[in-house]
């Protein structure tokens, strides 16, 4: 790590929490609040994807589903005066899910946990074409779920069907407007846009949009482009956002993007990490195989004022790895400055861009393999949380991490 800059890790797979649930394994995606009594609050995915036919840790109590062991936990933090950080208590928040991936902080003091699959109940059967993709389920998956930063337990799983059902990866939302922007970890993919009915009660239902560039009908946009491009764009109407699964793969992961592709929508390189920067007041998103050399591309979608289209900005493509390196998970702090984990091969790297254009490496993993995920600043900016994504422990446990330092010197 930079010198000067100081961590701690916690939050270990297969540990027991404060209520006695053991900490699920995959840690992904994951947001930091600020509480009335001063603590912090981190809310943590669990990309938990085994099998229908497997036994679940954590798939009790208000499970959505009991077959499936995806999950939220939430732990509660104090900071001390000296910046290091202690855990207070941890438990879970949401279970029964599958495949949590990424999400998405809202305005109203809320995590959004994307579900990164489309499976279903419909009856098992091992798809050797694609081995993520069994079913035997109780429920239908492939939604968003919301959790409150205040639930002390596990809290009523609702899916918020109006926003779409594919292959979620995460959520930004506009602090102005309430509007959701979403990613799509697809190959075709798309970006989509959701307009709530109410602005901070998602449950009310919405509509579901799908990114257009104006006047390129069907534009392909996982090609090469120059840095600072810039698109017009519009939306199209997803009529149908939870469309019948159909009977294949691709029916059930492609319902909802072939209604987008029908009107002329865009096409991007699988969707990953996706953050509402405040600094320009756009959402940042990543195509992690976009580009010319296909191993990385940052947009920027900026809002007009009319808020029915805006314009598209590619803010970084990629000329090799040694820039972006499949890059999957994104968060930017009020000055700009940006951090991207990066998953590609040989490397497990989380860097910073500054707004002037340096490169920093923050955090580097010692095995070159366990992927960095999740990063999200503290409310205040004093601390960076992020994530090791881990695989069964004993092997390589996931883990987070809380790092403090000297954060002005790379802003």
């Amino acid at each position: 790590m930079p010198e000067g800059f100081n961590y701690r890790s916690f939050g270990i797979a297969g540990e027991t929490m404060s209520d006695g649930n053991i900490c699920p394994a995959s840690h992904d995606g994951s947001a930091v609040f600020a509480m009335p009594d001063g603590r912090l609050r981190l809310i943590r995915n669990h990309e938990v994807d085994s099998p229908s036919n497997e036994t679940t840790a954590v798939a009790g109590e208000r499970a959505y589903d009991r077959r499936a062991g995806g999950a939220t936990t939430t732990v509660e933090l104090e900071v001390k005066p000296d910046g290091s950080v202690e855990v207070i208590r941890d438990f879970l928040s949401l279970n029964g899910t599958h495949t949590n991936c990424s999400g998405g902080r809202t305005p109203w003091g809320s995590w959004l946990s994307c579900e990164e699959t489309i499976e279903d109940d419909r009856p098992f059967v091992v798809n050797e074409d694609n081995d993520e993709f069994q079913n035997g389920f109780e429920q239908r998956h492939g939604y968003v779920f919301e959790v409150p930063a205040d639930a002390d337990g596990i809290v009523d799983p609702e899916p918020l069907v109006a926003m779409g059902r594919f292959i979620h990866e995460a959520v930004a939302i506009d602090p102005r407007t309430g509007d959701c922007y979403l990613t799509e970890d697809a190959e075709p993919a798309g970006f989509y846009r959701f307009r709530p009915t109410t602005r901070d009660r998602l449950a009310d239902g919405g509509t579901l949009y799908g990114l257009r560039i104006r006047g390129e009908r069907g534009k392909d946009m996982r090609g090469g482009f120059e840095q600072g491009t810039r698109f017009d764009v519009d939306w199209v109407v997803i009529e149908d956002p939870d469309p019948a699964p159909g009977t294949t793969y691709e029916d059930a992961a492609h319902g909802v993007f072939r209604q987008v592709e029908a009107q002329g929508g865009a096409t991007f390189a699988g969707l990953e990490g996706c953050v509402w920067s405040t600094a320009t007041n756009s959402a940042v998103f990543l195509a992690t195989a976009g580009g010319a050399a296909g191993c990385g591309q940052v947009w920027a979608y900026h809002p007009d004022a009319s808020e029915d289209g805006g314009m598209l900005e590619l803010l970084l493509e990629a000329p090799g790895i040694w820039v972006l390196n499949y890059p999957d998970a994104v968060t930017v702090d009020e000055s700009g400055l940006m951090l991207i984990a990066d998953d590609g091969i040989g490397t497990s790297t989380l860097n910073a861009f500054t707004p002037s254009g340096d490169r920093y490496t923050i955090a580097e993993a010692m095995d070159g393999v366990n992927d960095p995920t999740g990063p999200t600043f503290s409310p205040d900016g004093t601390t960076l949380f992020f994530n090791l994504m881990g695989e069964d422990p004993p092997l390589e446990p996931a883990m987070s991490f809380a790092v403090w330092g000297p954060w002005d010197q790379l802003r």
